[in-house]
């Protein structure tokens, strides 16, 4: 069992929406980096897991990558072209540097600077980090930017089985784990269901189902990019931004490498059959 710490308390009011945890107890072959676990509604519905069975490298709402110029950033095995699958000794992890907490109207945020390390401790990415948190009239709201920068002179190499010949497994980036839950409506503006939405670009994706009986709904927007949608629902409940989808994101010296969230956290579910508009 995970023995993570607790970085940051997400408060609301009087409700408890999310833990920041360190990820420092994480095992290495799950590449440790902080993540948020539990999220919460304002109603206090749970929505997230981390370290389940399936995929003890699944962590909450986070960031991770699988391929870091050859760095394992996600966890677990890593795709090799031509090969699959395959258990290496590649792991890296993410470590919080530095935090600043900033207060905000009806919510609040931090600043923080992390580096991304690989199995020999070498730094291979750094990125600072914004999260700012507020109460909105659907429900609460979360956004997410990380910028990433290069450590040295080079061009940092981010990729994913995707880039690595695996189609349709371009995963790596912004990921949301969700919980055990059922009666799933994943869509966008156009398109819904997993097969239609996985893969597609679209200014937003929104998931709704029902936890532990109780019904509640993330939108999650892209704020500066057009990146494919990576969506699970049938293996696991998951939706993710692929920032390599097929080809490697490049991170070049003195250029930050930027993407940016919005998730608008609600109580209550989208019904089967509803117009997708909304």
């Amino acid at each position: 069992m995970s023995t993570d710490d607790v970085l940051r308390t997400i408060e609301l009011g009087t409700v408890e929406v999310a833990l920041e945890r360190d990820g420092a107890g994480t095992p290495a072959t799950s590449s440790p980096h902080p993540y948020l676990h539990p999220v919460r509604t304002l109603g206090r519905t749970v929505l997230t897991a981390h370290h389940p069975a399936d995929h003890d490298w699944h962590c909450g709402v986070g960031v991770a990558i699988p391929d870091v110029d050859g760095v394992n950033c996600w966890g677990g095995p890593t795709y090799v072209r031509g090969e699959g699958y395959v258990w290496r000794d590649d792991h890296g992890r993410a470590d919080v540097l530095r935090a600043e907490h900033l207060p905000a109207p009806r919510g609040g945020g931090t600043v923080q600077e992390l580096a991304w390390r690989g199995p020999d401790h070498t730094v291979v990415l750094h990125e600072d980090r914004t999260l700012a948190w507020r109460v909105v009239d659907s429900g609460w709201e979360l956004t997410w930017s990380s910028s990433f920068r290069a450590p040295g002179n080079d061009i940092v190499h981010l990729g994913s089985p995707g880039s690595n010949g695996r189609v349709g497994a371009g995963y790596g980036g912004f990921s949301w784990r969700f919980a055990e839950c059922a009666d799933v409506v994943v869509r966008t503006a156009d398109a819904q269901g997993e097969e239609a939405v996985h893969g597609s670009v679209a200014p937003w994706v929104e998931w709704s189902a029902v936890f532990e009986g109780a019904p509640a709904t993330v939108r999650l927007e892209a704020l500066d990019h057009r990146d494919p949608w990576f969506v699970r629902v049938a293996e696991y409940p998951a939706i993710g931004s692929a920032l390599a989808w097929r080809e490697p994101a490049l991170v070049r010296p003195g250029v930050p490498f930027v993407r940016s969230f919005r998730a608008t956290i609600t109580d209550g579910a989208v019904l089967p059959g509803n117009t997708l508009d909304r």
